[in-house]
């Protein structure tokens, strides 16, 4: 059977596709840091430090992608980190569903931005945390345990 059709290079895949879901998302929603708007709708989250250390989570998976059995206590923070944004995001749309519209007409990249970007976590969380249990399994000592 071909390696590319092995389970864990789909499981790497899967990390780079959630290095390259941060780092590029952040470079195409905030128009390469030019996109004061997306900054400026929730300066508190996505201030350009917090894009920054997106990217470097972005990074941090990545960096993992071939190792991730060696780390799962780091992939299920990895969990955590996306659930803390999918709990931001929800309490964001709950506050400015209503604004949502005004922002549509202002800069559809900033809207589309912050209509999705949460669905996207929490997908890639679920993926983090199924990684995490079963690469927890696998392990036969744990330096943790």
């Amino acid at each position: 059977m071909p390696s590319n059709h092995h389970p864990n290079s789909l499981i790497t895949k899967g990390f780079w596709l959630a290095g390259a879901y941060n780092i590029l998302g952040v470079l195409t929603f905030s128009q390469f840091f030019t996109n004061t708007l997306l900054s400026a709708t929730d300066p508190a989250i996505f201030s350009w430090f917090g894009l920054i250390c997106i990217m470097l989570w972005g990074a941090a998976y990545a960096s993992v992608a071939k190792s991730y059995q060696a780390v799962p206590y780091l992939v299920l923070l990895f969990f955590v980190e996306k659930m803390l944004y999918v709990m931001t995001w929800l309490m964001w749309l709950s506050k400015n569903l209503d604004s949502l519209p005004t922002l549509f007409a202002e800069s559809p990249v900033t809207a589309i931005f912050y209509s999705t970007y949460g669905a996207g976590d929490l997908v890639f969380g679920v993926f983090f945390l199924w990684v995490a249990c079963n690469s927890r399994s696998k392990l036969t000592e744990s330096p943790l345990i």
